[in-house]
């Protein structure tokens, strides 16, 4: 099955160590810019997506919701299970730390190319026994976000904001709700007032 592979990671030397990994694999990979651009086609497609800051959780949880069929392997900033159990919450098929050999890389995008993901196994215990994984803090918005959380506070609609930011307000919906739960809110009055009280507004 051919599938069109990208890799995503601010570093371009660490983009290039990637897709060497997979050329040595004999899999070819693309290193966009913008990872939106390139969904473009109707081959299956897998991003391996570095996770360092609030802007990569939001890319990853963008292009999950934005394309049900797109396969992420998730490049972690850490190996803790909290960390694992995000990612894989977020959409992620599979995910690894950045730092692991690159046979372990390599291991995980042909696992998700022949339809099975690799899990260590506190990970698998952390998604399937409930309270197992104490939940993570909440995320700081980006500031992209914390730019709709200003424009909400001061009494603009989500359509009004959705216009500004160039999405439809349906999607605006969806962004913002996954922004609330992120923050550990359930709706935008928690979610402004727990921005304000954290500083971040």
């Amino acid at each position: 099955m051919f599938v069109r592979i990208a890799v995503f990671d601010p570093l371009p030397v660490y983009r290039h160590g990637i897709m060497t990994i997979l050329r040595e694999a004999g899999l070819s990979g693309d290193a966009p810019d913008d990872v939106f651009a390139w969904m473009d086609g109707d081959h299956p497609r897998l991003v391996v997506l570095s996770l360092l800051g609030g802007d990569d959780w939001e890319r990853l949880g963008r292009l999950c919701r934005t394309y049900d069929d797109v396969l992420v392997v998730a490049l972690l900033p850490d190996d803790a299970v909290t960390t694992h159990v995000r990612a894989l919450a977020a959409g992620a098929v599979a995910a690894v730390p950045r730092d692991v050999q690159p046979s372990a890389v390599r291991a995980a995008v042909e696992a998700v190319i022949a339809g099975r993901t690799l899990l260590p196994i506190d990970v698998l215990r952390g998604l399937t026994t409930p309270g197992a994984v104490t939940p993570p803090e909440a995320v700081p918005p980006s500031p992209r976000e914390l730019g709709w959380l200003r424009e909400l506070s001061t009494g603009a609609t989500v359509a009004d904001v959705a216009d500004r930011a160039g999405y439809s307000e349906r999607m605006m919906f969806r962004l913002l709700r996954e922004l609330y739960t992120r923050m550990r809110a359930g709706n935008r009055t928690e979610a402004l007032l727990l921005a304000r009280e954290r500083g971040w507004l």
